[in-house]
């Protein structure tokens, strides 16, 4: 009688996961809606006030914020796919040990980073770093570099309270708090600007302002939603935090080479053409990524879900899944990138200095960059919720050096848009190649073990 209600068990959870994947999804959207709006009225406001340059500058160290992002060793990711495989198997120990060795792990490596950052950041020279001229940039370049690297890695173990909502299928709280932290990111950032105050200033006031979020989310995770997942010291498991650092260090070579693949391409473009050029280009790049800002919306919730799914083998949700993302995102992707390929000159007008344009070449391969990356968040996101990351840990790395170089050589032949098109190139070759190629196999195996 099991064995026949398995199907009914398996069906019911699969509702259960593609409902809340939803509700995360239109949640996201309200919550990045707000956040957005936010930030298209900060955008004119910080790029009048703070000069071209400067305001390069800016896009170029909000950049380092996902760089950093990555200094957890990848041990966020890790607790996703711990906690999700605990969920399948209704195991509250289990999840209580993962929280628990996580969080310890990761504080440890945040108190690390910043005393690594107080002693090393003031013997780099940071205007030559970011390729800024004018008295003001130069000044401003170290310090405010400092302030995003220390408060960057104050939020290393606050990043672990998303994992938490996220593994629980429940990121729709997840997003209301990121909601609440870039509105008070944004109200922090014109305070500031109010009083007239210099680069760091801003950068403090916008990000400590993000901090302050992060901390009230864990209050209300750790003190009323799911108090148990507490992390106590005398829950910390030393086998567990073993198996989070070796799933955590292939899940970190693969952010690495997403971030030498994704967000490098700013920090290039200010090395090689100067900030100047940075502030053209990472605008052009910011209104782009909102495509994938809607898609990742309801395309993220999916890995905790691919998880569980994979813990009950529920094979046949799981591949329908993957193929239903897929298409979706390529529908939703594709005539977006179109509007904006024609649109987008009429938003900068709005947003910008007059100084700060865009050219239909550079929209183009940014454009086109984000119709492929739609297609391969759905594969990252397949294999990153089955725990096979080692296609992404073994080819990422190759795909990350390649698109550096590919980018320095299209760079010097194109301009700012050929650091744009050696993405595009590395994407197809390596995401959509190599790692599609392993996502395909596994659908495959899938299908064979019904």
């Amino acid at each position: 009688m099991a064995l026949m209600d398995e199907p009914a068990q398996n069906e019911n959870h699969g509702q259960r996961r593609l409902r809340r994947a939803g509700l995360t999804g239109v949640v996201t959207l309200l919550a990045r809606g707000v956040t957005v709006g936010i930030g298209l009225v900060t955008l004119p406001l910080t790029s009048h006030y703070l000069g071209k340059e400067r305001f390069g500058l800016w896009l170029t160290l909000s950049s380092f914020i996902t760089w950093m992002a990555i200094a957890d060793f990848g041990l966020a990711n890790s607790l996703i796919n711990a906690l999700s495989a605990a969920d399948g198997k209704d195991d509250r120990r289990a999840a209580q040990q993962a929280v628990a060795s996580a969080f310890w792990l990761v504080l440890a490596v945040a108190v690390a980073v910043i005393l690594i950052c107080l002693a090393l950041a003031p013997l780099v020279s940071w205007e030559r770093v970011f390729n800024v001229s004018s008295p003001a940039a130069v000044a401003e370049a170290a310090p405010a570099m400092l302030v995003v690297l220390v408060i960057c890695a104050l939020r290393l173990p606050a990043s672990l309270v998303g994992c938490v909502y996220q593994a629980y299928q429940e990121g729709y709280l997840h997003q209301l708090w990121s909601g609440l932290s870039g509105v008070l990111g944004a109200a922090g950032l014109l305070l500031a600007i109010k009083l007239e105050a210099g680069l760091p200033w801003l950068v403090l006031a916008f990000l400590g302002s993000m901090l302050l979020a992060d901390l009230l989310s864990a209050a209300y995770l750790f003190g009323w939603r799911r108090s148990w997942l507490l992390p106590h010291p005398q829950r910390f498991n030393s086998a567990e935090a073993r198996w989070l650092l070796r799933q955590g260090g292939q899940f970190w070579v693969a952010q690495m080479s997403a971030v030498l693949m994704l967000q490098v391409g700013l920090f290039l473009v200010a090395r090689m053409f100067g900030a100047g050029s940075a502030a053209e280009y990472g605008t052009t790049l910011r209104l782009c990524t909102l495509i994938g800002a809607v898609q990742t919306a309801f395309v993220a919730p999916l890995w905790a879900a691919y998880g569980e799914a994979a813990a009950r083998q529920d094979f046949v949700w799981l591949t329908g899944t993957f193929r239903q993302s897929l298409r979706v995102s390529l529908w939703w992707a594709v005539p977006m990138a179109l509007l904006l390929l024609i649109g987008l000159p009429w938003a900068f007008k709005l947003l910008v200095t007059a100084d700060v344009t865009s050219s239909w070449h550079l929209r183009l391969a940014l454009l086109t960059a984000e119709i492929v990356n739609a297609a391969a968040r759905c594969v990252s996101t397949l294999l990153n919720g089955l725990g096979a990351v080692r296609s992404q840990a073994i080819f990422g790395p190759l795909g990350g050096a390649t698109n550096l170089l590919l980018s320095w050589l299209l760079g010097r032949w194109l301009g700012v848009p050929g650091i744009a098109w050696a993405t595009v190139i590395c994407l197809v070759i390596f995401w959509l190649g190599v790692m599609g190629r392993d996502a395909a196999l596994r659908l495959r195996e899938m299908h064979y073990a019904r």
